[in-house]
């Protein structure tokens, strides 16, 4: 007779994935910030040397560049700090969307198209869709980004922002970012958790989810009060806790805004980091709500993304076969034939 096994309290188990999923986490987030970090270390005498000469590179040309800026905006801290962040924060999201909204609205060029992530989705985009979506990001991008960046500012300066000053140094920068990161992460998943709360998401947060299939320029496409929680908020906080110099904090905006554009294009291009995980947030709306993917595994909220054929791709593309040819939802139609054959056999 068969010996019963004794049944495993669901408590238990419970408690067993949450201890996995906060290994799984902070192994993730040691992998996601600490890579750079550790390869920095190793090679802290070359990349130090080749950095502080980009850095300072002919005549100390970034703090000549930036003190440029500065004397641009009459070395008024307060028109650098509001009109010349908005308009430089502005410049950024539409320098990156440039090319994507051309293959968005056209198609074209063509060959491009192997690298969509929803291949049958917004080949071409709508252009009523489209110009609703460029409305509302102008309204953001420059009305609605206003009193947020004008009150951040302040904040800023009250926690020792400097401005005209000399620049700080590639290694304290360099923390400056990882710190950046770590607090743009917290930031956004908890808001982004909260505005899938159902007594927000119908009124705020579904114009954002109205692109189940993103583009790029949906970035900051959003209600005026997830605008300002779930994008502005996020990124500015790092800068306001660290009283960053202002050239570092708009750096970060750049790497910020590029990145966000990058995760809502739609396409998984060679050499950019993966848009896999938002997408499948688009797609799915349950799970992917962060930015690195730390909380998330945390949380658990990455659990059907991770059994996902998504999640295969989720690596950044090293050559030009695209990953949905390397990692295809179905196999091939001559395997299935086969396996077909084979069964009648």
């Amino acid at each position: 007779m068969a010996e019963v096994q004794p049944s495993v309290p669901v408590s238990m188990v419970t408690d067993q994935n949450r201890r996995v999923q906060l290994v799984d986490s902070v192994k993730k987030a040691l992998f996601v910030i600490g890579s750079p970090l550790l390869i920095f270390i190793a090679f802290r005498n070359s990349v130090v040397w080749h950095t502080q000469q980009f850095w300072g590179a002919s005549g100390n040309f970034w703090q000549n560049l930036w003190d440029s800026v500065y004397d641009l905006f009459g070395r008024n801290d307060l028109a650098v700090g509001v009109i010349g962040t908005i308009l430089f924060t502005n410049a950024v999201i539409w320098g990156a969307n440039a090319f994507l909204l051309i293959l968005d609205a056209t198609g074209k060029p063509g060959f491009l198209l192997k690298y969509k992530v929803q291949e049958d989705k917004n080949v071409p985009v709508d252009r009523q869709k489209l110009k609703k979506a460029v409305k509302i990001v102008l309204f953001n991008g420059f009305v609605v980004s206003f009193p947020m960046t004008l009150f951040g500012f302040y904040l800023m300066k009250w926690r020792g922002c400097i401005v005209s000053g000399e620049m700080p140094s590639f290694a304290w920068v360099l923390l400056e970012l990882t710190v950046f990161s770590l607090v743009e992460e917290i930031g956004f998943y908890y808001s982004h958790r909260l505005m899938h709360h159902p007594r927000l998401y119908k009124h705020i947060h579904k114009l954002h989810h109205e692109w189940t299939a993103p583009i790029g320029i949906i970035c900051i496409y959003a209600h005026p009060l997830e605008h300002c929680i779930s994008n502005l908020m996020p990124i500015m906080m790092g800068p306001i806790l660290m009283g960053s110099h202002l050239a570092t904090a708009w750096m970060w905006f750049f790497v910020a805004l590029v990145s966000t554009t990058i995760s809502h294009s739609g396409y998984h291009f060679p050499f950019l980091p993966s848009p896999e995980a938002h997408d499948f947030h688009h797609q799915k709306f349950t799970n992917c709500f962060g930015v690195l993917g730390v909380l998330d595994r945390l949380h658990g909220t990455d659990n059907n993304f991770r059994d996902s054929k998504a999640y295969q791709r989720h690596i950044m593309l090293l050559s030009l076969t695209p990953l949905s040819q390397q990692y295809p939802d179905t196999p091939p139609k001559q395997c299935l034939e086969k396996t077909s054959d084979k069964k009648q056999e």
